[in-house]
């Protein structure tokens, strides 16, 4: 990977010039701002011990000049007000009457004129403001001047003893700050300036520092990086130290031994990876719009292909059986197994189990579809079912032997009544009355009535006994509840009362012939946990209702002994039986298992011992012609 090319003004970015640049920039601004606030506090300093001087001057000067002026003494304080010349600061003194006369003044021109002919600031609007409030409350008052450039103070005194009223004067002075001010800011200039070139000191030392000891550790650790990032994963920064510098080295260092360390554990995973999905007994495809973009060899012998290659690109509809639904195109709602027919190379199908989930392959979503061949395993499937309904025809023999036996009985005795009948007549050649006709009539169609009830038998049984299809449709299950409980009337009839609760339901998806061994075997196993003799006491239910989602619920309940808690997770598992040996194979429950899930239902089962148990099967309804059925079954 080779490195950007940098600007010139990308280099004002780097460390090395950036922090010395932040630092001289700093020592401006600390300069500039120590300034401005030095200069602040100076100014105010001066300006609290001016007045502080002023008012404390005054207090003085005002005492004296009242005392000489109470004894009569005005050359006297005319000298004293001249002596003030002494300051060179001081910009007037003034010592009015109050017909505003000048009295005493440092320039001694100005004695006996009018204050406001001979200084203008006498007229000002700050000056005069100030002499009329201190006229008004007999006070003085010291103040800085608006611009701050000067001091003054204004105070009353008495202008001699025994006045009635007194007369009262003023004494006026002003004393210049400028100069005091002007100092100060030189001193302050001269501080802003000394710690500016100390911070310019640091910025360059820091500028040093970082160019020689920071800029080149930096640089180190970048060319390290780049080197990794470029696949060099044995470089090493070699940084060491305690700073942050160096720690930060040890840390890079660190993680460039990590990323080493996980990159080696990626190259064996991805080689394991690889080993597994070629060596995988299932079939793995690999698609994303449509298309397969990566097959093991498994899906190739599955398929008949000789090589996995020749299965890249192809469409993915290519690999089912036409008339198939497609689950390895469509999103699939749930990551359950379902039965596929997928196409041979050489046209005939191979029935699988596929589920598909979505991953990301090559940067991008793909699907995949795991297949397994169960063709081997649905036939053996299907000799145990087929088992499975001989032994449950073999239990219901001498009940359906029963069902046919009354029906036959009443049969052959009518049909005898009627030839017996019939050979009287024409033996004794004598005409048939209406009452003999009609007898007759009525024994023949109750024959006909029990042919029919014993053709039902036969059709039940021969329903149940055929072997099915695999295809799904539409089916009523409340004709297949008719059915199946017509076969078992006879383990029934001494049992318990048959009661039946039918809903309004939707046909199901499924297969009618299945369903019926489904059914069959649960009402079989219903009877056989009631205990025989008390018909009247004991019950089995047939319950329909819809579920959730459009989805249909059967219940087939029995007041029987029930199962105890620990076997109820053991029940629908091949071979396993609670009924006594011979009774039975212990396949019954396990197959009804099978026969729900293949059609993509759900079996629950309750129970409690001594009052019962509860077989719950969940299927989806029959779709209309342009929906497909839902996957999940609805949570009971």
């Amino acid at each position: 990977m080779n490195a950007p090319r940098l600007q010139p003004w990308h280099r004002l970015l780097s460390l090395r010039v950036l922090v010395p640049l932040l630092l001289l920039a700093y020592a401006c601004a600390f300069g500039v701002t120590t300034l401005q606030r030095t200069l602040r506090q100076r100014e105010k300093q001066v300006e609290d011990k001016s007045l502080e001087e002023m008012t404390l001057q005054m207090m003085s000067l005002r005492g004296t000049l009242e005392y000489l002026l109470g004894t009569g003494q005005l050359d006297a304080a005319r000298q004293v007000v001249s002596t003030l010349a002494a300051n060179s600061l001081l910009n007037a003194a003034l010592l009015v009457d109050d017909h505003g006369l000048v009295l005493a003044a440092l320039q001694p021109s100005w004695i006996g004129r009018p204050a406001q002919g001979i200084w203008p600031d006498w007229t000002s609007a700050e000056v005069t403001a100030r002499r009329d409030g201190v006229q008004a409350r007999r006070e003085g008052t010291v103040w800085v001047s608006a611009d701050g450039h000067r001091v003054e103070a204004t105070f009353p005194l008495r202008l001699g003893p025994g006045d009635t009223p007194p007369r009262m004067g003023l004494i006026h002075l002003q004393q210049d700050l400028s100069l005091i001010k002007a100092e100060q800011r030189y001193r302050a200039e001269r501080y802003a300036l000394r710690a500016s070139l100390l911070q310019a000191a640091v910025a360059g030392l820091m500028g040093v520092l970082f160019h020689f000891v920071l800029g080149r550790r930096v640089q180190r650790l970048e060319s390290a990086a780049r080197r990794i990032a470029a696949g060099e994963l044995h470089v090493r920064s070699g940084l060491r130290g305690m700073d942050e510098v160096g720690r930060l080295g040890q840390a890079f260092d660190e993680m460039a031994e990590r990323i080493s360390q996980d990159q080696e554990a990626l190259r064996r995973s991805e080689t394991s990876f690889r080993t597994l999905i070629e060596r995988a007994p299932d079939a793995i495809f690999v698609h994303r719009a449509r298309r397969v973009l990566f097959a093991n060899p498994a899906a190739a012998s599955l398929l008949g292909h000789e090589r996995e290659d020749t299965l890249r690109g192809i469409e993915v509809r290519e690999l089912l059986m036409p008339g198939e639904l497609d689950p390895l195109t469509q999103a699939p709602l749930t990551e359950a197994m379902r039965e596929v027919h997928l196409r041979h190379r050489q046209g005939h199908a191979v029935l699988g189990e596929v589920v598909t989930f979505s991953i990301p392959f090559e940067g991008e979503p793909a699907w995949v579809s795991i297949a397994r061949d169960v063709t081997e395993r649905r036939q053996v499937q299907e000799k145990l079912r087929s088992t499975d309904r001989m032994v449950s025809l073999g239990t219901l023999a001498a009940g359906v032997a029963h069902e046919l036996n009354n029906p036959l009985s009443y049969v052959l005795s009518n049909l005898r009544f009627a030839m017996d009948e019939m050979n009287e007549r024409l033996g004794e050649g004598q005409p048939m009355t209406d009452e003999q006709a009609r007898e007759i009539l009525q024994a023949l169609q109750e024959s006909l009535e029990g042919g029919e009830r014993m053709r039902n038998i036969v059709r039940d049984l021969r329903s149940f006994s055929r072997r099915e299809d695999e295809r799904q449709g539409p089916v009523d299950i409340h004709a297949v509840l008719d059915s199946c409980a017509s076969l078992a009337r006879g383990e029934l009839r001494h049992r318990a009362q048959l009661v039946k609760e039918y809903g309004q339901i939707p046909p199901v998806l499924g297969n009618e012939s299945r369903l019926g061994q489904l059914f069959l075997n649960l009402l079989v196993n219903a009877a056989q946990a009631i205990p025989d003799g008390d018909a009247k006491g004991h019950c089995v239910r047939l319950i329909t209702g819809p579920a959730a989602d459009g989805w249909v619920e059967i219940a087939v309940q029995d007041t029987g002994v029930g199962i105890p808690p620990e076997n109820l997770q053991r029940l629908f598992k091949p071979f396993f039986t609670t009924k006594p040996v011979g009774v039975g194979t212990g396949l019954g429950l396990s197959i009804c298992h099978g026969i729900v899930t293949a059609m993509g239902g759900r079996i629950e089962v309750s129970s409690e011992v001594g009052k019962g148990t509860t077989f719950r099967v969940f299927m989806p309804s029959a779709p209309a012609p342009s929906t497909a059925p839902s996957a999940v079954p609805p949570a009971s």
